[in-house]
């Protein structure tokens, strides 16, 4: 957790330093940052593990205040990754972030939101024990997310069961409250790395 905490803000430190930060990195290259659009393209995919990462912002006024925009982080909904074709994907978390890329808020969201896999909670806390972005690119990125990951662990793990308990009734999972256009983010909470 130490480690991570260094890391995490090292790389902001660092990315500072040249006038950079998460956003930039995956927005580098790109004429104009467009919202709903997908950084980087295709999505930042870990060629091993196939977790995968992208980036976009919604409309300013779907956005907490000064928030920039947030990273949507996947992991492959089959154990087996080198299936054909390749395996679909379960959303683990978001992050939003500033416009200087310092985290914000985590953020789970329901499964029409990103057209996800299912994963109850229990399935998803088991990948969060290693996370593995790790030979995405932009590499810096995928590594400071991965450490974000686990120095966050125990929130993303409220967060996940926070998550499935708003989405059950009596304790059974409703299809119908996966598909509720009005519930798009089942469980939040703001962050601070400090």
């Amino acid at each position: 957790m130490i480690r991570a905490r260094e890391a995490v803000t090292g790389q902001i430190i660092t990315w500072a330093s040249l006038g950079q930060s998460a956003p930039a990195r995956v927005l580098a290259g790109t004429e104009r940052f467009t919202e709903w659009t997908r950084y980087p393209q295709p999505d930042a995919v870990d060629p091993d593990s196939l977790w995968r990462f992208y980036y976009h912002a919604h409309p300013r006024s779907e956005r907490l205040h000064n928030e920039h925009g947030h990273f949507h982080i996947f992991v492959p909904a089959s154990a087996n990754v080198r299936s054909e074709p390749p395996p679909a994907h379960s959303h683990l978390i978001a992050v939003s972030v500033d416009s200087k890329g310092l985290p914000l808020r985590l953020f789970t969201t329901n499964r029409w939101v990103t057209d996800e896999v299912w994963q109850p909670a229990d399935a998803m806390i088991r990948r969060l024990k290693s996370p593995s972005l790790h030979h995405a690119e932009p590499r810096d990125v995928a590594e400071w997310l991965n450490h974000l990951i686990v120095m966050f662990g125990s929130t993303i793990e409220a967060l996940l069961k926070a998550r499935d308990e708003r989405l059950t009734t009596a304790g059974i999972l409703r299809h119908k409250s996966l598909e509720d256009r009005r519930l798009r983010i089942p469980s939040q909470r703001r962050i601070r790395i400090e």
